[in-house]
């Protein structure tokens, strides 16, 4: 075998005395198989899907050699020439590359390593698993050197990077790097297919408001959705809705959900879902006049909560790098498919010092939310607060009024602006009637949805109905 052919690829190490976790013989398995039968190339470009368009995936192999080799059946396969052992030898020859992963001696002996392909997926498991490993050996000399040199200003920022650095990790199979408009065309009407056959259901998660699932098509993946409104108009109560929806009443599954408090006590938020799944009102059990029928249904409602995915952190005046960090946990560990954060006013920039004024630290927060629900693949719906100048227009809201900052109009996907359907500045009485404005919608239409908010059960309907509490009970959204 040449020196050429023996070489490795340098790889940062925390332990220059072992080598790093490889298997030669898995490598050049899967090389061979792949010599074998070229039909399985596709597979395995699937799964060594790489953010670097230049290494296409070769990363994961150990050895220089066979990262070469690896490249140049990548690039025959897809300008579709002919791949067997002689195509492969004049393939690297006119690249001249063929001395360096040792000749055509060493393509005979791949071929010579396995019988068959049959056992394709197993040999490509171990490379791609032993990558990993050293991948985390990396991140863990990377962080212990930065680690020594961070100074202490700089400890949060340093910390949210090692979050980011290991979750990167994690989800490094998911990484399509540069892509070609032709592929995305074959991806894109792929994905029109699946609408068609869905034939009128909803692309992202519903809400459990028909009306608003109409004008959104769902949460999609991937969007920033800001619930706003003025104090006591029931931004919290709806997006916790939404949650319940989500968690507890979807079909044919729930799924998890993570939400981040920064208001109110995790106690707070399960006393309000407690009323709204029981249809129980607040009021009667604060004073403790609740029927035997009214517990009973609060102690089913408790049943279904508890069954429920819901994580709740509580934690007040949280940063933003401590939410990205947090969420990417429960992403990880508990596989969340929405998160909510209430709400964004309250959170909070690593250092207040670096920015002149609060519309800038606003604008860091709203921009790394976004950033979150694309790092994280899942809809993210964050409540925010208007200004006062709603209220000098008779309390019809709209994208200017959004507290503090422009940059949350620009960053977010969906805006929906919640504002009482009478105008009216008399108190509310049981029930309200409202109207969700959607002021913004990136990928489709805006406009307006009636509710009705029963303010004793903190739980919105979708359909306009009297003021009679009991009417608006027997009308629950499924």
């Amino acid at each position: 075998m040449s020196q050429a052919a023996s070489k490795v690829t340098p790889f940062p190490a925390a332990d220059a005395g072992r080598a790093l976790p490889h298997s030669e013989e898995a490598e050049r398995c899967l090389l061979g198989s792949l010599l074998l039968n070229p039909l399985v190339i596709g597979d395995c470009i699937t799964e060594f899907a790489s953010k670097d368009a230049e290494m296409r995936g070769s990363e994961n192999f150990y050895k220089h050699a066979h990262q070469v080799i690896y490249r140049c059946l990548v690039d025959m396969n897809e300008a579709r020439e002919p791949i067997d052992l002689m195509t492969v030898t004049q393939k690297l020859a006119g690249r001249n590359q063929l001395d360096e992963v040792g000749g055509a001696a060493y393509l005979t002996k791949l071929l010579d390593a396995v019988p068959t392909a049959a056992n394709f997926s197993f040999y490509l498991k171990i490379v791609q698993h032993r990558y990993r490993l050293r991948q985390l050996i990396a991140a863990g000399t990377q962080i212990v050197r930065e680690s020594y040199e961070t100074p202490d200003e700089n400890v949060e920022g340093f910390i949210d990077e090692v979050e980011k650095l290991i979750f990167t990790i994690t989800e490094d199979k998911n990484a399509k790097g540069i892509q070609s408009v032709q592929d995305v065309v074959k991806e894109a009407f792929g994905e029109i297919d699946q609408m068609l056959g869905r034939r009128g259901a909803l692309t992202g998660l519903p809400t459990g408001f028909p009306e608003l699932d109409k004008l959104l098509n769902g949460l999609a993946k991937q969007s920033m959705v800001v619930i706003a409104a003025r104090p006591s108009m029931g931004k919290t109560s709806l997006a916790m809705n939404i949650v319940e929806h989500a968690a507890i009443h979807l079909t044919p599954s729930p799924i998890p959900v993570g939400v981040f408090s920064l208001e109110m006590s995790a106690m707070q938020l399960v006393m309000r879902l407690l009323c709204s799944v029981a249809e129980v009102s607040m009021t009667k059990i604060q004073g403790g006049f609740c029927t035997q029928e009214e517990k009973l249904k609060l102690t089913e409602a408790a049943s279904k909560i508890q069954k429920a995915k819901i994580w709740i952190d509580d934690t007040p005046a949280l940063t933003i790098m401590e939410i990205r960090a947090k969420a990417r946990r429960m992403r990880l560990n508990h596989h969340i498919g929405l998160l909510v954060v209430d709400y964004l006013q309250l959170a909070r920039a690593p250092s207040r010092s670096k920015y002149e004024n609060r519309q800038q630290e606003i604008a860091e927060i709203s921009g790394g939310l976004k950033a979150l629900a694309k790092e994280l693949e899942i809809p993210v719906i964050v409540i925010s607060q208007l200004n006062r100048e709603v209220e000098g227009r008779g309390g019809k809201p709209r994208l200017s009024d959004l507290r503090e900052s422009g940059a949350i109009e620009q960053d977010a996907d969906v805006v929906g602006l919640i504002a009482r359907a009478d105008n009216s500045d008399e108190p509310p009485g049981v029930v309200m009637p409202v109207n969700l404005i959607v002021a913004k919608n990136r990928n489709g239409r805006q406009g307006e949805v009636p509710l009705v908010f029963r303010l004793d059960i903190t739980k919105f309907f979708s359909t306009k109905l009297d003021e009679n509490p009991e009417s608006v009970a027997r009308n629950t959204p499924q």
